[in-house]
């Protein structure tokens, strides 16, 4: 097989995946509230690594980075603080850390 083949076949296979989840997820969404809040069945785990997702993708990839190119050493005191950050908000906002379960 040529190598256009293949990565045609691989982009068809990953297309007709992902359509899959779409309508399997269609399918189980009854009102607003189900796509918005997922019917409140995320549960702790999902919703501390969506909102740690949300709250790192742009500015961890890209700006921590141009920061620490710009300014040297002194960006690790960023790194420490976000690493603080973090587990302050898996330890009060979910409760996911053994510290959370001892209380």
């Amino acid at each position: 097989m040529s190598d256009s083949f293949t990565l045609i076949i691989t982009f068809a296979c990953y297309f007709i995946f992902v359509f899959y989840i779409g309508w399997v997820a269609y399918n189980r969404i009854a009102n607003l509230s189900d796509y918005i809040l997922g019917g409140r069945s995320l549960g702790r785990w999902t919703s501390v690594l969506s909102a740690g997702a949300s709250d790192m993708s742009g500015w961890l990839l890209l700006g921590l980075p141009g920061y620490a190119y710009a300014a040297g050493v002194e960006a690790t005191w960023i790194a420490l603080s976000l690493l603080i950050g973090t587990y302050l908000n898996w330890l009060l906002v979910s409760g996911c850390t053994a510290l959370a379960r001892a209380k």
